[in-house]
């Protein structure tokens, strides 16, 4: 049986007639959402012939919903049951667990995030949500919910009765140790893990190791419990160590920042190594008693209730924050999304962050431009919302400019320049995800669109007052803001994004009229951006920037910074649009100089 989906499409309804379907669509993508509503388990797979139990394959119960993010830009997916189903080609990275939630029946996405763990996880394997998307007694792999790979038994890649019935993973032995996918080869790195120790306690028992003369480790020994890491200089492992009472619980975790390796056991600090020559591994990281170069170790046996691993250090408050919600989850038994708890409910909903406004200082909150970027690239804005800033000074070399200059006749012109910008302001969050999926080249990076409360400087559109070549052509499009992206991408230490918008390129009259695709970083706001609709320009101006932003629709306040600042519409042969300092609407000769107000996005 084979189902097409044709042209743009990316959602199929089918019916299952018992034997394999092969649903197909028309462009390749990185993962698909399988929605089962047929009334009985049905299986997944991304080949054609794989069995229930073999590795790759998923059983999904009736009214679950499974994400399946291969990151192989696959068109097909196999499935096989009887009975209706739903299926969404996706390219976003984000697992799309469901669960029902409070407001009229709506369902929430079951992230890490959601749950309420630290944003920015490059993995997170859940006793809870294990397989499929609930706990599942019957399931014979462990699914990541940030990608969805599936972690089984070393031996065989699976293993009956992997899944405990109170929320963990078993394993006990050498034949049952756990292959996870995933290398974790990061530069700097946490690694989590939620376990209880139930056997083995002489000899060196693995609980966590990728150890081959590098990496790192976590095991037990002669009745301590360790943490390791190996340095390029030394030949030996830099250990951490500190007693443990079998069968009880533990929060472990364990953080490299470049300089110093931190061992966390129930969210405290137990110890520190300083090292600055990390030797990584290039092996896979196991759990249990086999270790990456396929060494057995001494029989140790544990009960796995969570494993999180992200490519940087968590803060200390981090950590202790993951410890005190894995506590609630699997100790104390504490739902995950309490009915009673409207305020998580709606903060728990990505989208809703537009129309949240809070004007939070992020970095007094003990957040790096790193950290707020991880909330923003996974899609859950997790504690970032509208109107959230940080601050930022500097100085922008060398920015062309044009100057007045007076010759021997006493005649003035512009001659083209340099001049050195300083700025110190509020840089504010002004919307997520503003331009996802737009472009000739779809933009699919998870975003903020930042704008600052102040401005960046003094330009001048173009040398005369001429809108020759539209926006496009302008000098301040195409000298002034490439400056301006240098110096800004180094200064957010690469998380500035690219991404294609369509920009005006020629005037007829007094208006745009034409459009080109161009690479934009840093830009000039639209009068849609700012106002909610076009005022002097038309679609040409517009393009893919017709959208107000949430900071302006909010909060208008910070609309009017009492600057005269640029905006990139077209309003004349010799004008572009611009803000007045009290507030109003207008248009300005190209020649003159007025503030620089970019916006940009983030991720």
């Amino acid at each position: 049986m084979v189902k097409e989906v044709k042209g743009c499409n990316r959602v199929i309804e089918i019916t299952l007639d018992g034997t394999e379907c092969a649903v197909k669509f028309d462009a390749k993508y990185n993962g698909f959402d399988i929605r089962n509503k047929s009334g009985k388990d049905i299986t997944v797979s991304l080949k054609s012939g794989a069995a229930k139990g073999d590795d790759g394959v998923i059983t999904i119960g009736d009214g679950e919903t499974f994400n399946y993010m291969h990151m192989m830009g696959l068109d097909t997916v196999y499935i096989t049951g009887s009975g209706a189903v739903a299926v969404a080609a996706k390219n976003e990275a984000a697992a799309n667990f469901k669960a029902v939630q409070k407001g009229g029946g709506e369902t929430v996405d079951i992230t890490p995030t959601s749950l309420g763990y630290t944003p920015g996880a490059k993995m997170l394997y859940d006793g809870i949500y294990n397989f499929p998307p609930k706990h599942a007694t019957n399931g014979n792999t462990w699914v990541d919910m940030v990608n969805s790979q599936t972690m089984g038994r070393y031996t065989d890649g699976s293993g009956s009765g992997l899944i405990a019935s109170n929320h963990y993973i078993k394993q006990a032995g050498i034949a049952t140790a756990m292959k996870i996918p995933d290398l974790i080869d990061y530069d700097r790195f946490t690694v989590e893990l939620f376990v209880e120790i139930t056997g083995g306690t002489t000899g060196e028992n693995d609980i966590i190791s990728n150890f081959d003369k590098a990496g790192f480790g976590i095991y037990t020994e002669n009745g301590e419990l360790n943490a390791s890491i190996r340095s390029e200089s030394s030949t030996s492992y830099l250990n951490i160590a500190t007693a443990f009472t079998q069968n009880t619980p533990y929060g472990l975790a364990i953080t490299y920042d470049g300089q110093a390796f931190k061992f966390y056991v129930n969210g405290a600090l137990v110890g520190t190594k300083t090292l600055s020559d990390y030797k990584k591994s290039t092996k896979n990281t196991y759990l249990g008693c086999l270790g990456a170069g396929d060494t057995n170790y001494a029989v140790g046996a544990y009960n796995f209730y969570r494993l999180a691993a992200y490519s940087r250090a968590l803060t200390a408050a981090e950590i202790a924050q993951n410890y005190e919600k894995d506590v609630k989850r699997y100790v104390d038994g504490e739902p995950d999304f309490p009915a009673e708890d409207e305020t998580e409910w709606i903060t728990s909903i990505a989208e809703n962050h537009n129309n949240i406004f809070r004007g939070d200082d992020l970095f007094a909150k003990g957040y790096t431009i790193d950290d707020i970027c991880a909330m923003i690239s996974d899609g859950s804005f997790s504690d970032i919302y509208i109107g959230d800033y940080f601050t930022l000074s500097g100085s922008i070399e060398n920015v062309p400019c044009f100057v007045e200059q007076t010759g021997d006749d006493g005649t003035k012109s512009l001659v083209e320049s340099t001049q050195t910008v300083t700025y110190n302001t509020k840089f504010r969050i002004a919307g997520f995800d503003t331009y996802l999926n737009t472009g000739d080249t779809a933009f699919t990076q998870h975003h903020a669109v930042i704008v600052p409360d102040g401005v960046i400087g003094n330009n001048r559109m173009n040398g005369t007052n001429t809108t020759t070549g539209g926006y496009v052509g302008s000098f301040m499009f195409a000298s002034v803001l490439p400056v301006y992206n240098t110096h800004f991408s180094a200064k957010l230490n690469n998380h500035l994004l690219s991404h294609r918008e369509i920009l005006s390129n020629s005037v007829t009259g007094n208006q745009a009229s034409g459009w080109a695709w161009a690479d934009v970083k840093i830009n000039l706001m639209s009068e849609p951006e700012v106002y909610g609709s076009n005022l002097w320009g038309n679609k040409y101006d517009a393009g893919v920037n017709y959208r107000q932003f949430p900071l302006f629709r909010i909060a208008s306040k910070y609309i009017c910074n009492r600057n005269w600042y640029w905006l990139n519409t077209i309003a004349g042969g010799s004008d572009f649009t611009a803000m007045t300092s009290n507030g109003n609407a207008t248009r300005n000769g190209a020649g003159v100089a007025l503030a620089v107000r970019p916006r940009f996005c983030i991720g």
